[in-house]
């Protein structure tokens, strides 16, 4: 359960970034210097860690939750029913705004977009052009095809040689971009940026750092070699409280790294050490503060929330506010904002996407998990059955069953 409330906690962290990122960009700031910084420091560098964090925990929750006996086409049937739906109704809905406001996009680009194959072309006028987040479901799709030969060659190997995979994984995750950024160049740029590259090591660096699947297979890779130590018993790390701090002062710290990091790299440790102290104290049933009900209900929601909200906040607010400016209603740029009306502006674009998020999680999510989902899969175990893996206690057992594929 703990792992589901995190994954609301990165929802939420997701959304907030969107939500300051647009308001600064609109030249907005608040009137309490307290306010701005908390928004600053919680919001200003989040959204890429918060991804970063996404893709640990799909490697890790696939690989806690593996099943002896299950099959490559078992588990695909289940990755698209869970992801597929959710996507095809995001990009649709997407596509139609797109064409409404800027034009059909082309056929190449719609297609690239169906097929979560828009990242592997270094061009943001593909990979950013319909939801503006799916993205990252191009990263996973390209994660799932490749699991079980992840797990298969992962789960047989020591329990050292897992720390050695995930420490050169976290390696890769922190030198590898910095050395593509400083070898290679596009010859063919963007025109214009959809987001702004300069920070982040310019268009080639940006796109390998953060948008190449191949590049994002390090975070996956480290979950699914954290989850095999946890599952072994072999895991040495931090309980759930230290586990807490160290990703609070990991966050502090990431605001001040070289900008290719903070999109995801530098918070892949801590971030790691976190989700093996949840998973534990679930097991465990010991002290998480991340089992509150309504958090565990909106990790529920996480997808559905995660593909939506974005259209919500550009779609919705972006046209009231052209219309305020067009209307001579709202100066260019935003003036300071008393800290309330910020506060209240938050919650009430939190609250649409929200509601947004629960309809397709109600209409589309669970009814096609349900209809498509195969119905032969093997009993759900907490662990390996190699390398003398401790076997669990009954009521652990049926904690860790509570854990689902998400």
């Amino acid at each position: 359960m703990s792992l589901t409330g995190l994954r609301g906690i990165l929802a939420l962290t997701v959304f907030g970034a969107h939500f300051f990122l647009s308001f600064s960009f609109a030249g907005g700031t608040f009137d309490s210097d307290f306010v701005q910084n908390v928004f600053h420091v919680l919001f200003s560098r989040s959204g890429g860690p918060a991804v970063s964090c996404f893709f640990l925990l799909s490697g890790f929750v696939l690989t806690y939750i593996a099943r002896p006996g299950d099959t490559a086409r078992s588990f695909y049937r289940r990755r698209i029913a869970k992801v597929y739906p959710v996507h095809l109704a995001t990009v649709a809905i997407a596509f139609a705004l797109v064409a409404v406001r800027y034009g059909a996009p082309g056929a190449k680009v719609t297609l690239s977009h169906l097929l979560l194959v828009q990242n592997w072309v270094p061009s943001q006028w593909y990979y950013l052009t319909m939801t503006g987040l799916d993205w990252s479901l191009s990263c996973e799709a390209f994660f799932y095809l490749c699991f079980p030969v992840l797990i298969f060659l992962l789960a047989r190997a020591r329990s050292w040689q897992l720390y050695v995979a995930a420490g050169v994984s976290v390696a890769l995750a922190f030198g590898l971009p910095y050395v593509v950024e400083h070898t290679f160049a596009l010859t063919h740029p963007d025109p214009m940026e959809m987001v702004a590259t300069a920070d982040y090591g310019g268009p080639i660096g940006y796109w390998f750092a953060y948008v190449f699947p191949p590049m994002r297979m390090a975070e996956f890779v480290i979950g699914i070699a954290v989850a095999l130590l946890v599952r072994r018993g072999a895991w040495r790390g931090p309980g759930v409280a230290v586990a807490l701090l160290l990703t609070a002062v990991g966050w502090g710290v990431n605001l001040y790294l070289p900008g290719y990091l903070q999109l995801g790299a530098g918070m892949v440790v801590p971030f790691a050490l976190l989700i093996a102290a949840l998973s534990r104290a679930d097991v465990a049933n010991s002290w998480s503060p991340l089992r509150w009900r309504p958090l565990v209900w909106f990790g529920e929601l996480s997808l559905s929330f995660y593909l939506t909200h974005l259209l919500v906040q550009e779609e919705l607010f972006s046209r009231l506010w052209n219309a305020g400016v067009e209307a001579d209603l709202l100066p260019v740029p935003l003036p300071v904002l008393s800290w309330w009306v910020g506060l209240l502006s938050f919650a009430a674009q939190f609250v649409l996407a929200l509601t947004a998020a629960w309809l397709l999680y109600r209409l589309v999510e669970r009814p096609m998990v349900r209809l498509l989902r195969p119905r032969d899969v093997p009993p759900l175990p907490i662990t390996t059955a190699s390398h003398d893996a401790p076997h669990p206690r009954a009521d652990q057992a049926d904690r860790a069953n509570q854990l689902v594929e998400k």
